[in-house]
């Protein structure tokens, strides 16, 4: 393909991410787009305009430029974005964290890439605040909604975490 239809490619992903309000929710649309079994992101739409190649490259890309900024955020902030998360899908709090505990879904959010070090990292920080949740919903931390945290220096030109 040539630059024109991978700079379309790059526009349609970065409105896409930049739709979702959170860090948190932009994670959860990229892992949505990865196939479990093979690892391949695929979206139809998209398929059109770039090769399945091209689509898993920039996908696969985006999805650990957006986990790094979800591993960014205080737990409090995480908190907070799982609280949002969970009222979008008009799911009890305490009972959808406790299951998330449990079942420990968000472990598909974690890009195929990562290192096992950072792995460990995301998940204590998903237990931690999915505990806040589950014990502290009345936190007086966690009570006002998420804010999006700015980004940092090395992001600044990255149209997908801005």
């Amino acid at each position: 393909m040539n630059s024109e239809g991978i700079g379309s490619l790059e526009r349609y992903v970065a409105r896409a991410i930049e739709a979702a309000a959170t860090p948190f929710q932009r994670l959860v649309f990229v892992g949505s787009l990865r196939d479990s079994y093979t690892g391949q992101y695929l979206h139809e739409g998209w398929a059109g305009v770039a090769s399945a190649e091209e689509v898993h490259a920039i996908l696969d890309d985006v999805h650990r430029r957006v986990f790094r900024a979800v591993l960014r955020l205080p737990v409090t902030d995480l908190s907070k974005e799982l609280r949002h998360h969970f009222a979008l899908l008009d799911q009890p709090e305490r009972q959808t964290s406790a299951l998330w505990l449990e079942t420990e879904p968000f472990r598909d959010l974690i890009p195929r890439s990562c290192s096992v070090g950072l792995r460990h990292f995301f998940v204590s920080q998903m237990r931690i605040a999915l505990e806040i949740l589950c014990r502290a919903p009345e936190s007086l931390a966690i009570a006002a909604p998420a804010v999006v945290p700015a980004s940092a220096p090395e992001d600044q030109a990255d149209p997908w975490l801005n």
